[in-house]
Formats: C-alpha cells, sequence, structure tokens
C-alpha cells in the first residue's frame, strides 16, 4: 500500500513539473531563461539556486517580493509578470516548481 502511495504521488508530481514546463514555454519564459546559461534573464539555475521554496518564487511572481536575481534588471520581467498575472495559484505553483526543479 506505502509503495501504491509514493508511486501516486511521483506521478503526480512529475505531471505538475510538466505543466509548469508547459506553461513555461507557453507563456514565452524561454525566450529570455535558458537551463543553465544566462542571456537576457538568468538561467533557471541560476533562479532555482537564489529561491529556497515555491512559495518564495509565486511571491515573487506575484509582484508581492523583490527579485533575488539581477535586481537591477526587473524592470524588463516587470512585462513579463503582467503577462503571467491571470495564471491561477496551481499554475503559479506549477510554474515555480518547474523552475526550481534545476537546481
Amino acid at each position: 500500500m506505502k509503495k501504491l502511495i509514493l508511486t501516486g504521488l511521483l506521478v503526480a508530481g512529475v505531471s505538475f513539473a510538466a505543466d509548469g514546463r508547459a506553461i513555461f514555454q507557453s507563456k514565452g519564459c524561454a525566450s529570455c531563461h535558458q537551463v543553465a546559461v544566462d542571456t537576457v534573464g538568468p538561467s533557471l539555475k541560476k533562479i532555482a539556486q537564489a529561491y529556497g521554496s515555491v512559495d518564495e518564487l509565486v511571491k515573487y511572481l506575484k509582484r508581492q517580493a523583490q527579485p533575488k536575481v539581477w535586481p537591477e534588471k526587473a524592470a524588463i520581467m516587470s512585462a513579463q509578470l503582467a503577462m503571467i498575472k491571470n495564471l491561477s495559484d496551481a499554475e503559479l505553483k506549477a510554474l515555480a516548481e518547474f523552475i526550481l526543479s534545476h537546481k
């Protein structure tokens, strides 16, 4: 029984990360953020290392917290944050989980 529950949780986590990946791609995040290379924006790896939790990153995505990575370029990200403001909490969480999976 424990194995079945654990397997179900792992599958749910994988699909949740997949939803985050889809959101990342569909909202244009990939045009500025690459996995391991800084481009217009910091790499996903750098973002994942700076934010300690999903909740912390979601707060930033909701504009409820200051940026921890490249705050001097926060104005560039402002337009993108406006584009994702209508995402649900679940979608923002999935997006944050996808980003943080790159530690």
